[in-house]
């Protein structure tokens, strides 16, 4: 692996076909993942266009959520320290478990996103992306102004190999001149029954390969002294 990189965000999105918002399923969704402390949520709300649930936040910045909305199902883990194995088995969990409660029969679509920050062998990780991998470093000059972040956005569509959607992001992380933030976003097509939901982790895992390989690697390659 060309870096080591430290997950910092996780999110998967269940999409399924328009389906009206029932909250007291929801509320029997909730009060079931209580009954796990591993997956369980704290909160439960009502909101004009969602069903919420969270977990308090211990540092600022933390998210612990699951959402219903009327075409998916949304769970999201964010500065909490989540391994991708911590978080494919909470999505396996709380997806099959909702879906099944809230009689919904088949997932058609899933998309994951991972976020992770690395650390180039430059110093300055904005020094990196100006100079190495975009080349313009001394074009940028003409704005007249210091440089306070920039970055570089990527989208790969399916193609017969990789049925996937991928959307990366690359940009400078204003916390730590010295990393970078690293997003890619999946998409991916197909029915998978309730059933067959534990599925959706080999797509998360996939996602996450496609930051720790291709992307990590295609920025290795321009990471040279």
């Amino acid at each position: 692996m060309a870096y080591d990189p430290r997950s910092i965000s996780f999110s998967a999105e269940i999409l399924y076909p328009p389906t009206p918002l029932r909250a007291d399923l929801a509320q029997g969704v909730h009060n079931a993942l209580f009954q796990k402390p591993a997956f369980g949520y704290q909160s439960f709300q009502i909101a004009p266009d969602a069903v919420h649930m969270t977990n308090m936040p211990h540092a600022p910045g933390q998210i612990s959520s699951l959402s219903f909305h009327s075409d998916r199902l949304i769970v999201r883990e964010e500065f909490r320290g989540t391994t991708i194995e911590d978080f494919a088995t909470r999505v396996v969990n709380v997806a099959s478990a909702s879906m099944s409660t809230l009689a919904i029969p088949m997932s058609i679509a899933q998309q994951f996103c991972v976020r992770s920050l690395i650390n180039p062998k430059h110093r300055d990780g904005r020094d990196f992306l100006a100079h190495k991998l975009l080349a313009n470093g001394d074009a940028l000059a003409g704005f007249g102004r210091p440089l306070q972040g920039l970055g570089l956005r990527i989208a790969f569509p399916p193609s017969e190999q990789d049925r996937a959607l991928h959307q990366v992001r690359v940009e400078s992380w204003p916390q730590d001149p010295r990393s970078l933030w690293l997003e890619v976003t999946s998409t991916y097509p197909g029915a998978i029954p309730t059933a067959q939901l534990p599925q959706v982790a080999d797509l998360l895992y996939a996602t996450y390969a496609f930051l720790c390989g291709p992307v990590a690697d295609f920025l290795a390659a321009h990471d040279q002294p």
